[in-house]
């Protein structure tokens, strides 16, 4: 599969407006081709989700030569050599993909530990999460062995396991190896390791699980917004078992050459056409993601940091986007999965995300500008709160230079408070722009010139912020 640099040197909208200009949609007195164009734009949004995560594990699969079974546990945090969708910088991921085909599956999660536990969801081929595991899961933190059955699957299921019916045969695993009771990264990563994948058939005597360190290497797991994404489509369609919810996507495929077995061989007119429907689906889901009151709305009165919305929330239904009235196509592309990944079956408390896309005057964030955000000294997170930069085009961390060999920094916590400058009232300001100003460099988290937005998470948060008594203040334009 080809991958596209993810390293731009455009705006968001220089980039797509580029795009456009090199794929011009069809003419519209050719039927046929203005036909394929429009379902082209729908596949896409249509697969945003099935796509992406696709598009993840088959990176274990070449960047790190993973295969099916094993974990990659990476032995520090993420940095921007690791592209990930608005991922964490506070704790290393662990992940894992699993094939159904040839059977069952064991994954074995261990009891939380004296000083660590495991936090995270097993996602099916459309990324719907199917289970979450750990403390916040199943287990509720007595660990367990979890089996994963493949569609259709009708065999008695043994005694001592908890079993897990997926719709599709690709099943892939995040979590989060968290340091608890004092714990030490070391120790959380030691007690990572005691996770087991095997197939139920070698249950008898599994082999070791392989575990591999994905810190050193870079990673390149973002959604491909190019020609591959319709190769991509075409082998699931053809690899995965048809849904009932699907059918009438599926038969609208044929249009654009894609259909159950047979191969997918588009040509020179037809590439054309889907060159355009790709870069203009893009520009469909960005505009959904950034526009208020569709995918974000404010969690304050007025303001301009975002949760969830309440429509958005209400078609989700555990991140399926499958309801009694129909399948939410655009809220689970643009609403979501164009920008996550990974989300849990249920959200629990343990974590809040705040969206931050605009400033005080309620202007997206520009990269060539500096913006200061006051965190004030009582943030309602008795665990610790953080603030991330993602870059707006890949919706990945913000690389400082070349992407693979990227090591800057891409948000500040409370644990970094220490080292900051602080003021009078103990609260914090923190930068972010392309340049550090003088005398804040601890204090400043740099976009490199890159249009971006935030995350601020709150870990363990409080009744004050739910209650909204509490509020985080606008983040505000300073140069």
């Amino acid at each position: 599969m080809r991958r596209a640099s993810l390293c731009f040197a455009l705006s968001v909208g220089s980039v797509l407006a580029a795009g456009a200009e090199q794929a011009q949609p069809p003419e519209r007195s050719d039927p046929d081709n203005q036909l394929a164009y429009q379902r082209a734009i729908e596949a896409v949004i249509w697969s945003m989700p099935a796509i992406s995560i696709r598009e993840f594990w088959e990176s274990q699969f070449k960047d790190y030569g993973a295969s099916w079974n094993d974990i990659v546990l990476w032995s520090k945090p993420a940095t921007p050599r690791h592209e990930l969708l608005t991922a964490n910088n506070q704790v290393p991921y662990m992940l894992t993909a699993l094939n159904l085909r040839q059977g069952p599956v064991v994954v074995e999660i261990p009891a939380a530990g004296a000083k660590a536990n495991l936090f995270g969801s097993f996602v099916d081929n459309w990324q719907a999460p199917i289970v979450d595991v750990g403390p916040s899961g199943t287990d509720e933190g007595r660990g367990g062995k979890y089996l994963f059955l493949p569609p259709g699957y009708t065999d008695p299921i043994p005694e001592g396991y908890l079993p897990v019916r997926s719709e599709g045969y690709v099943v892939v695993g995040g979590l989060r190896p968290v340091p608890a009771n004092g714990g030490t990264a070391e120790e959380a990563h030691a007690y990572a390791q005691q996770m087991k994948v095997y197939p139920l058939a070698d249950a008898a005597a599994p082999k070791p699980t392989r575990f591999i360190d994905g810190y050193p290497k870079p990673f390149h797991s973002l959604p491909t917004y190019d020609a591959s994404w319709f190769r991509e489509l075409a082998a699931m369609v053809n690899e995965e078992p048809v849904r009932e919810r699907d059918k009438v996507m599926l038969g609208m495929l044929a249009s654009i050459g894609i259909e159950r077995g047979k191969k997918f061989e588009p040509d020179a007119k037809m590439q054309k056409t889907l060159d355009a429907a790709i870069v203009d689906a893009r520009k469909i889901m960005q505009k959904f993601f950034e526009t208020p009151g569709k995918a974000l709305a404010p969690w304050w009165q007025g303001s301009q940091w975002s949760a969830f919305s309440p429509k958005t929330m209400g078609l989700a239904n555990e991140f399926t986007y499958e309801t009694a009235d129909g399948l939410w196509l655009d809220a689970r592309a643009g609403g979501l999965f164009y920008w996550a990944t990974f989300v849990p079956k249920k959200l629990g408390g343990g974590t809040f995300y705040l969206m931050g896309l605009r400033d005080s005057s309620g202007q997206l964030f520009d990269g060539q500008a500096t913006y200061r955000l006051r965190v004030p000294a009582d943030v309602p997170a008795k665990d610790f709160w953080s603030a991330i930069v993602y870059d707006m085009e890949t919706k990945a961390f913000v690389c400082a230079g070349p992407c693979d060999t990227a090591d800057n920094g891409v948000g500040l916590s409370s644990f970094d408070k220490p080292n900051m400058k602080q003021n009078a009232d103990g609260s914090v300001d923190v930068y972010f722009g392309p340049k550090a100003p003088a005398g804040f460099e601890k204090n400043w988290v740099p976009t490199a010139g890159r249009n971006f937005f935030l995350i601020f998470r709150l870990y363990g948060p409080e009744k004050a912020f739910f209650e909204k008594t509490w509020k985080l203040p606008e983040v505000e334009k300073v140069q």
